[in-house]
């Protein structure tokens, strides 16, 4: 790892802050008013560190920073017997010392709801926006741009039917994605040409087969809609599983689905892909104060597009055949001391477009470690190692970063 000086500053004034703390509470966000009917509930997390390339640039050019985060969430919720209702809105400003063109404040906000008609109804609702500043990359700066700014507009729902403890349950689950840019639309990257509309539904059936055990098998459809008339990526993803749900005991529970994948597009242009897939989540809390959950999936994820300077478009890559491995272990030490470690491997390989037969292979190492020093305030230090080994050109790197946080509440 390539941190400077003020790095192992910033561990000194970790260890000072975690040998000062004298009480034994954990974090516990109050509602400023808890005899209202709607109960409002505001956070607020401020974190101060070092990240060695921000930019995540090829080495030889990476460019570092001091970087201040502050987070507040404003959190509004409400219940009625078993409906329940809530809205979360939580920006999230960054400063950065070596360069203030990248600072910016990010904005996500959601709506959702679960109402509980009967003991064989269920209906869970969501709303939820964002709209994230990507840093200035290099293609940024050679077209004298600001940082990417994309926007997404995602509306859920789904409704099951079946009791709790029925033979059979049925899932439906729906969705639509609107995915836009404000910025950079015409010029350099060209983000016109990743604007897309996406209607997704899904229908899952599960079949109990032990008091703990369920059965399932779903289909998946997904209609894209991109928005400029020169792309050709239109299409379809269509996707089948079969799999299995299990609570075998109180400390194990998880879901496994496995099945086949297609993203076909309507222009003959582009290849259809067609690939196994699967989902998989298991958690395991061996006792109290432990857990570990395990993820992976695999997925057809989109590729990009840009024009050349005649204006001619170029595909990038047709699609991206993705593999996820996650591991996480958090463990709760005492009534002061949470840490948190995982690590995560990202295997992309792109399919078709100037990219095809490529691949990238992202890990990343988190571990962190929270002090509760009041029954509102905790303080810790989180550190993160990244790194991505590429075999197309110019896109390597390492990025290593370590904070210092604080989370306050009422």
């Amino acid at each position: 790892m390539r941190f400077k000086s003020n790095t192992a500053a910033a561990w000194a004034l970790a260890a000072t802050a975690l040998g000062v703390a004298t009480s034994v509470h954990a974090i516990d966000p109050q509602p400023l008013n808890a005899d209202g009917p709607i109960d409002f509930i505001p956070t607020l997390s401020i974190s101060q560190g070092y990240d060695d390339n921000f930019e995540e640039n090829p080495d030889g050019e990476e460019r570092s920073s001091n970087i201040t985060r502050v987070a507040p969430t404003f959190l509004f919720q409400a219940q009625e017997r078993q409906n329940r209702y809530q809205f979360r809105y939580a920006p999230t400003a960054e400063f950065y010392s070596a360069d203030s063109d990248n600072d910016r404040i990010n904005h996500r906000a959601a709506l959702t709801s679960r109402l509980v008609f009967d003991a064989r109804n269920r209906v869970n609702l969501g709303l939820n926006a964002r709209r994230s500043e990507q840093t200035v990359s290099q293609a940024n700066r050679d077209a004298d741009q600001d940082g990417d700014i994309n926007q997404r507009v995602e509306a859920t729902g789904r409704y099951r039917f079946g009791a709790s403890g029925a033979q059979g349950q049925l899932q439906l689950d729906l969705a639509y994605l609107a995915n836009r840019y404000r910025n950079n639309l015409d010029a350099g990257p060209e983000r016109r040409l990743d604007e897309f509309d996406r209607a997704r539904i899904g229908v899952t059936y599960f079949w109990r087969v032990a008091p703990r055990t369920q059965v399932l098998v779903e289909g998946r459809y997904a209609d894209f809609d991109y928005q400029d008339s020169d792309s050709d990526r239109d299409g379809e993803s269509v996707a089948a599983f079969v799999g299995t749900a299990w609570q075998a005991t109180a400390a194990t529970r998880g879901s496994v689905r496995v099945g086949r994948t297609e993203r076909s597009f309507d222009a003959g242009t582009r290849s259809d892909e067609e690939t196994n897939t699967w989902e998989a989540a298991v958690t395991w809390e061996p006792v109290d104060r432990a857990r570990v959950r395990l993820t992976t999936r695999r997925t057809l994820e989109e590729g990009n597009e840009i024009s050349d300077e005649l204006g001619f478009i170029e595909s990038v890559e047709d699609t991206v055949d993705q593999s996820l491995y996650r591991v996480s272990w958090r463990h709760q030490w005492d009534d002061r001391i949470t840490s948190n470690l995982s690590y995560e491997l990202r295997d992309r390989d792109f399919i078709g477009g100037t990219n095809d037969g490529e691949n990238d292979e992202i890990t990343t190492w988190t571990i962190g470690v929270t002090y509760g020093v009041q029954r509102w305030l905790d303080v810790g230090v989180r550190a993160r190692i990244k790194e991505n080994d590429s075999t197309r050109d110019r896109s390597s790197y390492d990025r290593n970063s370590i904070f210092l946080t604080a989370n306050v509440s009422l």
